[in-house]
């Protein structure tokens, strides 16, 4: 399929943001079709922009390459967690934070310190600690992940705490099935994991990960390009990877 068939789908004030307007320029410069609303001449479209926290907010369209289920199943940890759990941080899941709860699965899994996350969202933007219990209070994890809109369908995400140098965390994005990293080095612990989401259904998402264990998923639609991935490789990347559609 060519770049002149495919659109980009943002929210409005994403063209008001600068997290989003470099790579907005890139994939205009490649000959993507580029508004915030669906465009009559585009045979395919893909949602980029803010994150979405409920089904009702994800555009419709018939010719969206996906939808809320795929967005959702790489957006909750405890969706796509069963399919990578032994290659991938020991996690358990729970409804609400009940401190009873919680410390007798910490003690079955002889884990003494834990990250705590709503299934989407941590508190790392708070300090690096912000989510670790018993260091914070679960009163206090609570109050501050409240904060964020609930996400619909999430549970709460118990974590080992892993003492890592998070330095070597990098981004690998998955798209029609291909991976990329600026490196072009694709370690095997991302190409399995990369095998094994596939049932997920979702074209394109993100995987984080260190060298040689996965940190998480998250989805292409909402997910930033990082730091180190100029907005014209980011475009590039998607451009090698429609053109077999």
């Amino acid at each position: 399929m060519k770049t002149n068939d495919i659109q980009f789908l943002y929210p409005k004030r994403a063209f008001e943001s600068s997290a989003f307007l470099p790579e907005i320029e890139a994939f205009r410069n490649f000959g993507f079709i580029v508004e915030n609303n669906p465009q009559e001449d585009a045979q395919l479209i893909l949602y980029r922009g803010f994150i979405l926290w409920k089904q009702s907010d994800y555009p419709i369209d018939k010719r969206i390459w996906q939808g809320w289920k795929e967005y959702q199943a790489t957006s909750l940890l405890s969706i796509y967690y069963p399919l990578i759990a032994d290659i991938c941080i020991p996690t358990f899941f729970v409804d609400e934070l009940d401190q009873k709860v919680i410390k007798r699965e910490m003690e079955k899994r002889k884990l003494e310190c834990v990250f705590i996350k709503n299934d989407v969202k941590s508190l790392f933007c708070i300090d690096e600690t912000a989510s670790v219990y018993p260091k914070h209070s679960l009163l206090e994890i609570k109050e501050n992940l409240d904060k964020y809109p609930p996400f619909e369908g999430a549970k709460y995400a118990i974590r080992q705490y892993v003492d890592a140098d998070w330095t070597q965390e990098d981004r690998y994005f998955v798209i029609n099935d291909r991976i990329f990293h600026r490196s072009g080095i694709i370690p095997p612990v991302v190409q399995e994991a990369a095998k094994r989401l596939k049932p997920l259904g979702s074209h394109y998402y993100v995987i984080d990960a260190m060298p040689d264990f996965i940190v998480e998923v998250n989805p292409g639609e909402s997910s930033d390009r990082y730091g180190d991935n100029p907005p014209e490789l980011f475009a590039s990347w998607f451009k090698q990877a429609l053109s077999s559609l």
